[in-house]
């Protein structure tokens, strides 16, 4: 009776985290193309070239799953949307290897914020991962990049299907 009632409430808790996968990926409903940048300020020991590399990788992902993208104007964010944006964060945790990957989708919308319009972030994904220190981390960061993207195409084609 009791292995019946775990399995009744791992299935409920399951089906929860499914509705709320949905309820954040329909807020990708009906972008068709995006905006993308790699913000590595919070990652300082990554190299410029290594962050052009995470950019390629990303960009490749993206073009693989046929979502079109614009070219980012540098300095004027509000041009740039909708944005994809993803964010690299090594600084707290350099000495253990640890590293989060954050991948952001920012669309038309806006809220109020210590009265500014600030464009509110409609979808996210994070990862977490942790390798030894130096290069070996990097090709960790950039497996765990390739394996985050193609989550996020494929989440981006269910809600918005090829024409």
């Amino acid at each position: 009776m009791m292995r019946h009632f775990c399995l009744l409430l791992s299935f409920l808790f399951l089906v929860q985290i499914t509705a709320a996968d949905e309820a954040t990926s329909a807020h990708l409903r009906g972008i068709y193309s995006l905006y993308m940048t790699v913000d590595t300020s919070m990652a300082s020991d990554i190299q410029s070239s290594e962050s052009l590399d995470f950019n390629d990788i990303m960009e490749l992902q993206l073009r693989r799953g046929n979502i079109a993208l614009n070219t980012y104007v540098l300095n004027q964010p509000e041009v740039n949307i909708p944005l994809i944006q993803l964010s690299i964060d090594t600084s707290s945790r350099i000495a253990s290897g640890e590293f989060e990957l954050i991948v952001q989708v920012r669309d038309f919308v806006t809220i109020d914020r210590n009265d500014e319009k600030t464009v509110a972030t409609v979808f996210e994904m994070r990862r977490r991962g942790s390798s030894s220190s130096g290069s070996k981390q990097v090709e960790v960061i950039k497996a765990e990049l390739r394996d985050l993207m193609v989550d996020f195409v494929t989440t981006f084609r269910e809600v918005n299907p090829k024409r």
